[in-house]
């Protein structure tokens, strides 16, 4: 499991798979910093509402999850 500040400081850089669960209410854009390298993204268990309308730039993601989340409505991608 990996930490916002983590994200937030860079030290995530290169990671194929990323899983946050801190309780978030909104997407943080650093994830994007990870779309080259990203596969593997794990959202679930924060309180989040929506995903941001741009969240295809995650171009190499395989698979996303993210169970028990508020989703409204769920994004089509």
């Amino acid at each position: 499991m990996h930490t916002l500040r983590q994200l937030q400081n860079g030290e995530l850089k290169g990671i194929t798979a990323l899983e946050l669960t801190e309780k978030l209410t909104y997407f943080p854009q650093e994830i994007f910093d990870l779309a080259d390298s990203l596969e593997y993204l794990d959202l679930s268990g924060n309180r989040l509402t929506t995903f941001p309308p741009d969240f295809g730039r995650l171009k190499n993601s395989r698979l996303c999850f993210a169970r028990a989340i508020f989703l409204t409505p769920c994004p089509k991608y």
